[in-house]
């Protein structure tokens, strides 16, 4: 293997050391206790604190062996024994969710800042959970029947994009008057959007999980949009889109037109907030370092057919597995909206594009 592989693996995998920095592999609930366990990530900065709402989890074991977390970040220090353990008790007279989500992050020393936001994991108090999907429906959205995972991953994003909105625009979530999740499958992001936003609307081409949204989550709106546009939505419509994991599964065309429809759906000066595959997501799922550099070469990477969708989506071909380079993202995106900025890893463990309707 020559040396230029060899520094590709090891960006890779420092990216999700400097971006992603841990993942928790469950969180339970028990009685006024949170168990955390998972693999937290270090380069200069080891991890040494798992906060709960930024106060310290007391019973925490580090260093545990972790040949998996090996195998995947080798090139990280300390990766053979990145898995730990925490047990956290809510102090008296304190609440493990207050405003409905307990925030658990892992840290070095100095603890939390104003962008730790960026890698806290977010869990909603299970007492306002609304009922979850059928397993099939939520394995269509994530890959797998895991409503704990679902769950956890659409607190995580909403509350992340709630506190990336304050943080670069000043705005909380309830400040836009139509949010429209787009691609909102099984209601990941939308069941949590309801609870922070007056008027959401999820809109996607699984015309099954858009009745099972109609059924379960009674404060949003859901429409079936078909694979082309334009949908039945109206223009000038949104102030807030937000897209996670959707243009990551169209080819080029497909992605000009859907681009266009978010235009004519936006207001002037609407945020977007949309996910594309990066560096991170690649070291998690083992990627090979020839995929960096196709991504990297021709911008653009159709990697075929992902058939998650092909019980509920008549075109077998349309849904795929599409690689972007931020190259790519900074140029073509920019025909359609203005492209702020490019955050990694923050969605979930996607990169994260922010964008604003001229």
């Amino acid at each position: 293997m020559s040396p230029s592989i060899d520094i590709l693996s090891a960006d890779m995998q420092i990216a999700a050391a400097r971006f992603l920095r841990w993942m928790p592999g469950s969180m339970l609930v028990n009685g006024d206790e949170l168990v955390i366990e998972g693999w937290a990530l270090g380069l200069w900065d080891m991890p040494s604190r798992v906060l709960v709402n930024g106060l310290d989890a007391v019973d925490v074991t580090w260093r545990v062996p972790s040949p998996d977390v090996l195998a995947k970040f080798g090139a990280v220090p300390n990766a053979e024994a990145s898995r730990f353990s925490a047990r956290f008790r809510m102090p008296p007279g304190q609440m493990l969710f207050p405003g409905g989500f307990a925030r658990v992050n892992v840290t070095g020393a100095f603890g939390e800042h104003r962008l730790s936001y960026r890698t806290a994991w977010y869990l909603a108090d299970p007492a306002l959970e609304p009922g979850a999907p059928a397993p099939a429906r939520i394995a269509r959205v994530i890959g797998a029947p895991d409503v704990n995972a679902f769950r956890l991953g659409g607190a995580t994003i909403v509350k992340r994009f709630e506190q990336l909105l304050l943080e670069r625009f000043g705005r909380p979530m309830s400040s836009f008057e139509s949010i429209l999740d787009w691609g909102c499958g099984a209601g990941r992001l939308t069941r949590y959007l309801t609870m922070l936003a007056p008027e959401v609307t999820g809109a996607d081409i699984d015309a099954d999980n858009i009745q099972a949204c109609r059924q379960i989550l009674q404060k949003g709106r859901f429409v079936h949009v078909g694979l082309r546009p334009p949908c039945s939505l109206p223009a000038d419509a949104f102030d807030l889109v937000l897209g996670v994991s959707v243009l990551t599964h169209l080819d080029r065309e497909m992605e000009s037109e859907w681009l266009a429809e978010l235009n004519r759906l936006t207001r002037p000066g609407a945020l977007l907030l949309l996910s594309v595959q990066g560096l991170a997501q690649m070291a998690l799922y083992d990627a090979p370092t020839s995929q960096k550099i196709d991504m990297h070469q021709r911008g653009f990477v159709d990697q075929g057919i992902n058939s998650q969708l092909k019980d509920v989506v008549a075109d077998q071909e349309y849904y795929r597995n599409i690689l972007h380079s931020p190259d790519y993202i900074m140029t073509h995106w920019s025909r359609f909206f203005d492209v702020l900025d490019i955050i990694e890893g923050m969605a979930g463990n996607q990169d994260l594009v922010i964008l604003r309707r001229h």
